[in-house]
């Protein structure tokens, strides 16, 4: 009678295992799969994140996002004699899939506003002395398509060191919708960047006299050369340290190379004597 007991209460299990398994089977192949429901792509400019995109100093590499599709606030092109803003249009969404055209405009009213309100220095950057590409195209598979806001260099450097131009870039499309809050960015160019200006202080070492300790209190640099006066290898230091072998009076001049290169050079000499 154990035995008996024993065998109906197997087979009992085997068979509440077996039901389980079929039923989950069941819901697995009955139950149709379904699509997910993907957010629509968005367009939008980086430079539009975090309110103006302001160029105001001479550092070329932008870094971390808002643009990590273009590594340059800016390019000085010399021999075009233009001043290069690489701009760009992302899209967000699950996937980057479509090909499709951005409309681009120069957005001279949100600048108008800006100056109306009166709490800005800024003045429009005039028509006549910029370039901006009308579209571009966002390639299929890819998240950026790039343009450019070309700006005439003379003009800029004609108006060095105090105005600040500034020009709303705003975007469109009609195949797919834009961020509202990013759709215009706000592109502001202090002409205080276009030349350098020179400025150095000097102290001897606390341990050695004959060595001279130089400061470097240059303005809108990108390089410099170090002529100590005394016949030694010109130094492009920052900020250098130099010892003279002998006492004598000596003409330290520094030289301070801005965005234009050689084109607009600061230079700056002091005598330095040494005991």
């Amino acid at each position: 009678m154990k035995h008996l007991i024993h065998r109906l209460i197997s087979t009992n299990l085997l068979l509440a295992l077996f039901v389980i398994v079929m039923t989950f089977s069941a819901c697995e192949f009955e139950t149709p799969l379904k699509d997910a429901d993907y957010p629509d792509q968005l367009i939008y400019l980086p430079a539009a994140v975090g309110g103006w995109f302001e160029i105001n100093n001479v550092a070329r590499r932008i870094g971390d996002p808002p643009f990590p599709g273009n590594p340059y606030r800016y390019v000085v092109d010399l021999e075009n004699r233009s001043f290069i803003i690489p701009l760009g249009v992302y899209r967000a969404g699950i996937d980057n899939s479509g090909e499709f055209t951005v409309d681009i405009v120069a957005n001279t009213d949100t600048i108008n506003d800006l100056i109306a309100a009166g709490d800005t220095v800024i003045t429009l950057l005039p028509s006549s002395e910029f370039t901006l590409d009308n579209s571009v195209d966002m390639p299929e598979g890819e998240e950026l398509a790039k343009f450019e806001l070309v700006v005439d260099l003379d003009f800029l450097l004609n108006n060095y060191p105090d105005d600040v131009y500034a020009l709303g870039v705003s975007i469109s499309s009609t195949d797919r919708e834009t961020n509202p809050e990013l759709n215009t960015a706000i592109v502001v160019i202090h002409t205080k960047i276009m030349k350098p200006t020179a400025g150095f202080s000097a102290s001897p070492d606390e341990t050695d006299s004959n060595t001279i300790v130089f400061l470097n209190h240059s303005e809108m640099a990108t390089g410099y050369t170090w002529n100590f006066g005394d016949g030694s290898e010109i130094s492009d230091e920052e900020k250098p340290t130099h010892t003279y072998a002998t006492s004598g009076t000596y003409t330290v001049t520094l030289t301070a190379i801005g965005i234009t290169g050689d084109e607009d050079k600061s230079t700056l000499s002091t005598d330095i004597t040494i005991p």
